[in-house]
């Protein structure tokens, strides 16, 4: 796994969403890097990090990256998470086998849940597009406007090029983790821990469609925990971190420095 170290301080590792890469933090790695050293990762098959066969499962991944993991970081120095929509069952599953290890867990929108057909989401296949890049780009915008963001000013073109570029090196289907179910169990046994990891939800309140019903998951998150620390981000939609920096800024700072 390729990752983008910037900063100093305790290791603060970001992992990102679907389709993704450590772009999805890029409103995020600066104003963490002033306390904590910040890894900001590309998942296997995603970004700058190497492929994996496109038959891996779900579980073959969440392995693969434990391992790959502790590759990176061997030791038993103290570790603090932050995931994002696929990357929160990455980090949560990762925050479950390294035990005392990690110390903070912050969930942005996670995936993880089991998977289920609510709402229909009305995307637009990228495929569709073929080789006109203008195509491309309305895609891409359009998508983000279902998915990610909630208000069409927060399309930028920087949001633009990065969806572009992510989907142009996503080559791991996502759904194999966000649809694998494995959240709810990974923090039902962080919170059975007597030296337990703090555990922080980050939910844009426009994070929520027929599709994405926040009170249902964020309620299964609350009964999964226990007692929830959960913050609600204002104007913002699923990527909160990008839509609504500033307040994720100030809560993921306020959290993993206590």
């Amino acid at each position: 796994m390729m990752a983008r170290r910037s900063g100093s301080g305790p290791d603060l590792v970001l992992f990102h969403g679907g389709m993704g890469s450590w772009k999805h933090w890029i409103r995020n790695i600066g104003p963490l890097s002033t306390r904590f050293t910040v890894h900001a990762l590309d998942h296997p098959s995603y970004g700058d990090s190497a492929p994996v066969p496109r038959e891996t499962t779900g579980p073959a991944y969440l392995d693969l990256v434990h391992g790959l993991f502790l590759e990176m970081f061997p030791g038993s120095a103290p570790l603090r998470l932050a995931g994002f929509s696929f990357g929160g069952a990455i980090a949560a599953s990762l925050a479950r086998r390294l035990g005392p290890r990690v110390t903070h867990l912050c969930l942005v929108s996670p995936g993880g849940f089991p998977s289920r057909r609510f709402g229909e989401r009305p995307t637009r296949s990228y495929r569709d597009a073929g080789d006109d890049e203008k195509l491309f780009r309305e895609v891409c915008r359009h998508n983000l406007l279902v998915n990610m963001l909630s208000d069409p000013a927060s399309v930028t073109e920087e949001a633009v090029d990065i969806q572009a570029e992510c989907v142009r090196r996503a080559r791991f289907d996502s759904r194999k983790v966000s649809g694998g179910g494995t959240l709810l169990g990974d923090l039902a046994q962080l919170s059975r821990r007597e030296a337990g990891c703090r555990v922080r939800l980050l939910w844009g309140v426009r994070d929520n469609s027929p599709f994405r019903p926040s009170n249902l998951l964020i309620g299964e998150i609350r009964e999964a925990v226990g007692t929830l620390d959960v913050h609600r981000i204002p104007a913002a939609g699923h990527w909160s971190a990008y839509e609504n920096a500033a307040e994720v800024n100030r809560l993921m700072l306020e959290f993993f420095s206590t």
